[in-house]
């Protein structure tokens, strides 16, 4: 693999930035050197509260917050599949499930409600082949590569089939996306990326600067690759949805039903603050909480990202900026920027990332980093002057060392199941893993167990007091940019 930035592109570089984080962070430890500015305490962090109502755009879009919780499950119940958070992992889960398995009690127990972590609160980008199409293609071959990449297309497929089958309005829009070139060094990226495409037959546009202008008008890229494949999502809407449709199917969907522990066995005993439930299966879907369950707390990385959105732009606004193909956008950048366009047309984009001291979720805003966020907007739309931002928010995702997601059974259990470690790329991979979960649960083998996230384990990426103390260098030193 290549070693800098510009050859690297997002993937790698979030991956080297773990590693550095891990590295840099041991160093540090081993020699004793623990300044007590480096633990001083954050003023723009908020307190560590359990935020409910998050200033997130989507949830106002469906609106979320008058939506009615489903109570919470109540005490002892024997379930023949328990599934332990209600994103769009756990709600894919249940939904093959309740095909393969018809007829079999299916709970989800979701600690607050359906869709309320970061299945509701990304950018709404659904894309394929990620995360991790890079490191398959060059670890793996380009065979690998190209089942990796059709397997994400039956995730994104899985979507249309609940907008077309189900009647789910989640805003789908088949636009595809394009990764700009945030540097001239980093145009090479794109061409080895789309070279990596045409060698497993997926053909992808690659522009110069002034067809990049032409399209979006913006100075600040030096090209772009456009892979027609993406699509663009509510992803609230998408959440709410799925929760009609496995409920539709039977599927029983308990929130406000946080699992406080769970005991191993042949029967799984899961506990809730008001429940004690008896599972013969587990579906462990909690991706960056899983280690506030503490699951893969030296596997997993909780990262808080943050977003935010325009008010919606009027039509001299909208020409101003082109983007006529109002397709996905992203840039090259290891503290990348991401844009997309709602229904509305307001602006929904958002910038790096946050790895907090002791791995806590996301509190659901962080000023300084959205305040840089709405800078870098105007950088690249200049024109946009005096926009108002509407709502902020932030939400936390899984990050791996390697940047792929795993799929698997739980140690030696034989009967929980995991599927985690989306890197901010869950719109559809979480789809495709909620189904590979499905068919491991049911005990069937299809293509789809060969794929090389599946009993995949996840590296190490070293004990929490270390890497906390890495990241807290990082940020100290504003070494993100």
């Amino acid at each position: 693999m290549a070693d800098s930035q510009s050859r690297q592109g997002r993937w790698i570089s979030r991956r080297s930035f773990l590693a550095g984080a891990a590295l840099g962070g041991a160093g540090v430890w081993a020699v004793g050197v623990m300044p007590r500015w480096i633990f001083s305490k954050d003023p723009h962090r908020p307190p560590q509260l359990y935020e409910y109502f998050v200033d997130n755009y989507w949830f106002e879009s469906v609106g979320m917050n008058d939506v009615r919780d489903n109570p919470p499950l109540k005490g002892q119940q024997r379930v023949d599949i328990a599934i332990v958070g209600g994103g769009f992992a756990g709600m894919s889960t249940a939904y093959n499930l309740a095909r393969l398995l018809p007829g079999k009690r299916i709970v989800v127990l979701e600690g607050a409600r359906c869709g309320y972590g970061a299945s509701g609160r990304n950018g709404g980008f659904a894309d394929v082949g990620e995360p991790g199409f890079a490191y398959v293609y060059e670890t793996h071959g380009p065979e690998a590569a190209r089942a990796y990449y059709d397997a994400t297309l039956l995730g994104l497929e899985q979507i249309r089939t609940f907008v077309d089958d189900y009647g789910v309005d989640c805003e789908l829009e088949l636009t595809g996306s394009t990764m700009l070139a945030a540097g001239e060094s980093h145009v090479e990226y794109l061409i080895e990326h789309q070279q990596r495409l045409e060698q497993i037959g997926v053909r992808a546009e690659l522009m110069d600067r002034a067809e990049m202008r032409r399209k979006l008008h913006s100075d600040r890229f030096f090209g772009g690759l456009h892979d027609p494949n993406h699509a663009i999502v509510n992803p609230a809407k998408l959440a709410l949805g799925m929760k009609g449709v496995i409920e539709s199917l039977g599927v029983e969907v308990s929130e406000r039903s946080k699992v406080l522990r769970m005991m191993p066995g042949s029967t799984v005993r899961l506990v809730t603050e008001f429940a004690e439930v008896l599972a013969d299966k587990v579906v462990i879907a909690l991706n960056g909480y899983a280690p506030q369950f503490g699951l893969f707390k030296n596997r997993i990385l909780p990262v808080n990202i943050y977003a935010a959105a325009t008010e919606p732009l009027n039509e001299a606004q909208m020409q101003s900026i082109g983007w006529a193909g109002r397709e996905g956008l992203w840039d090259t950048r290891s503290d990348f920027m991401y844009l997309r366009l709602s229904a509305d047309n307001r602006i929904v984009f958002g910038e790096g990332g946050m790895i907090p001291y002791d791995g806590s979720p996301s509190t659901g805003n962080y000023q300084p980093l959205i305040e840089k966020m709405q800078s870098s907007l105007l950088e690249t739309f200049p024109q946009l002057e005096g926009v108002r931002f509407t709502h902020n928010w932030g939400g936390t995702v899984a990050a791996t060392k390697d940047g792929m997601p795993s799929v698997g059974t739980l140690a030696d259990s034989g009967n929980i199941f995991h599927a985690v470690g989306f890197n901010g790329e869950g719109v559809v991979m979480a789809q495709l893993a909620g189904r590979i979960a499905a068919e491991r649960v049911a005990g069937r083998e299809t293509p789809l167990s060969r794929l090389a996230m599946v009993d995949k384990q996840m590296p190490y990426i070293g004990p929490e007091p270390v890497r906390n103390l890495g990241a807290a260098i990082y940020r100290k030193l504003d070494l993100w940019e």
